[in-house]
């Protein structure tokens, strides 16, 4: 008998176990499976009884973003006819507008009214597709494959032939959502706890004397090993909406980044989560980006460098770092890449959201270190750059991070770049804006394979380096706006900076805007393009 149930306790732990991953799987993937099982209203018969009425209806949340206020255009058709129909969020709480831009790929219920668009809503939603497609164009009309075909015909094949874009908006006023993310916890300790007691059956241990043993070094192994990144994660506050700080300890490796070899950004990602997180990786999202960089002197002759940093809706970390062998800097960073965030599927309040955190010191996009070196990097729209003059690779990711750890002046930051050959992706290069105190402010950027170093003191989205790639990339009136502000003096009070920040700020994207003091070591950071509320940390406050 008592082998019997031995062997029945066995079988029933073991499907316990099976339990634990079957939740955690739901966890992971639930919202993704469950959408496959619900369906909408058809969008290719759209009759005059559905127009106005009240409409609750099934989605898979499938986005584009628009630059206007409250608005996205969501796919309600699927991979062979992509139907797309304007949302308007404007009647939804934060919170709610939050949940269906979190929810990508995954199943919710929305409830509301379609209408009809008048031309000129319609107009206004197509040409904010415009604005965000339009780089495909330019990309292949400077590759010769659509050479002769016009921006009014790519238009026209855009909203008519790839999306089908419907003149209707539906107005949505409530959004449902189950929230799988619980079930992850709580497979992963229903599964460990079974894993524990199966032991115990299975080699007939005494459960009094092995459960303690086990579930103290469940907490003890990893402390231990997570020591230097449990210490910084309790270093980790909010100091506003959508902006947290927080202290380094010993969790770079400025010198092992730099030896990596790496030349994409999948091959950082291994590189940092293998070293830092022993190989546990999330969802990595990096969206492209349009940004401004500048540098000024004030009239007392402090140096100033200002950016604002231009993406989809995320939240934002300010990072005090000051590992061993390296300057003491800070630096700013986005959270979204790493799926961290309030609109986001890893909310910044949470362990996991703080865990995650402690590898955003190597994906820096702007920051200053001690010496008064300044740096940022910034998006050009043009081909990919991979340098090939057999010295080590190092990605153009990478540079902010090691320029703040280890250049005291914008010179030896020149010549660190120089000795890598530098690699970017996402089928598109960047250039780097570099300043320090002595008032030298460069672009660098690389084309047809050469490193190019421009003095000028400010930039955008578009190549700087005079010749044949000049104004290349996204151009705009940020970049004259910014040359007009500064003048030839380059004079600006701290004031005056971050106000022209808020002159060349983009409505829909600009995340935040920072005017970094590199003479007292302070950063001045507004959030989401609210210029009336100024969040001003000087190196003693972050320590």
């Amino acid at each position: 008998m008592g082998k019997k149930r031995n062997k029945k306790a066995i079988i029933i732990t073991a499907l316990v176990m099976l339990a634990g991953i079957l939740l955690v799987l739901a966890g992971i993937f639930g919202g993704s499976i469950a959408g496959l099982f619900f369906k909408g209203f058809d969008p290719k018969n759209i009759t005059p009884d559905v127009v106005g009425k009240n409409i609750r209806t099934d989605i898979m949340v499938d986005y584009d973003d628009l630059d206007l206020e409250n608005k996205a255009v969501q796919n309600f058709g699927d991979h062979e006819e992509v139907y797309m129909i304007t949302l308007d969020l404007s009647a939804l709480s934060e919170s709610d507008r939050r949940l269906y831009y979190s929810k990508i790929t995954q199943h919710i219920t929305i409830d509301g009214t379609l209408r009809p668009m008048g031309d000129d809503e319609y107009n206004e939603v197509a040409e904010s597709m415009f604005r965000h497609y339009d780089y495909i164009y330019y990309n292949k009309v400077e590759d010769g494959s659509w050479a002769g075909r016009t921006l009014e015909e790519f238009h026209d094949m855009l909203i008519h032939e790839y999306f089908l874009l419907l003149p209707y908006c539906f107005e949505v006023r409530s959004i449902e959502a189950f929230n799988w993310m619980p079930f992850i916890p709580a497979g992963i300790i229903l599964f460990v706890l079974s894993l524990i007691v199966e032991i115990c059956f299975v080699f007939k241990l005494k459960k009094r004397i092995v459960l303690p043993i086990v579930y103290g070094l469940l907490v003890v192994v990893p402390a231990a090993l997570l020591f230097n990144h449990i210490r910084t994660m309790l270093t980790v506050k909010k100091a506003g909406d959508g902006l947290y700080t927080m202290k380094n300890i010993e969790c770079t490796d400025t010198d092992g980044m730099l030896g990596s070899g790496a030349s994409t950004i999948e091959e950082l990602m291994d590189w940092i989560f293998n070293n830092h997180l022993y190989g546990i990786r999330p969802r990595f999202e990096l969206e492209r980006y349009g940004c401004s960089a500048f540098a000024a002197v004030t009239p007392e002759g402090e140096h100033l460098f200002g950016r604002n940093f231009d993406y989809p809706e995320t939240d934002t970390l300010l990072i005090h770092s000051h590992p061993d062998g390296c300057y003491e800097s800070i630096g700013v960073a986005d959270l979204g890449v790493l799926g961290v965030g309030q609109i986001h599927p890893i909310s910044p309040d949470s362990p996991l959201g703080r865990l995650l955190m402690v590898i955003t010191p190597y994906l820096i996009v702007d920051g200053m270190n001690e010496k008064g070196v300044g740096a940022g990097i910034l998006e050009i729209a043009i081909e990919e750059t991979h340098q090939d003059n057999g010295k080590p690779d190092l990605l153009v990711f990478c540079a902010v991070r090691a320029i703040l750890d280890k250049c005291a002046s914008v010179d030896e930051a020149l010549a660190l770049l120089d000795s890598y050959d530098i690699h970017s992706g996402m089928s598109v290069t960047y250039h780097l804006f570099i300043t320090d105190r002595s008032g030298r402010y460069v672009v660098v950027e690389w084309l047809d394979g050469k490193m190019i170093v421009t003095e000028h003191p400010c930039c955008t989205n578009s190549v700087i380096a005079p010749g044949e790639y000049h104004d290349k990339g996204l151009r705009d009136n940020r970049l004259p706006t910014m040359e007009k502000c500064l003048g030839n003096s380059n004079i600006l009070t701290s004031k005056e900076a971050m106000e022209l920040l808020e002159k060349v700020k983009d409505n829909r994207l600009t995340e935040w805007s920072c005017v970094y003091n590199l003479e007292d070591f302070s950063v001045s950071i507004c959030m989401d393009g609210d210029y009336t509320k100024v969040y001003t940390y000087n190196v003693k406050e972050l320590r």
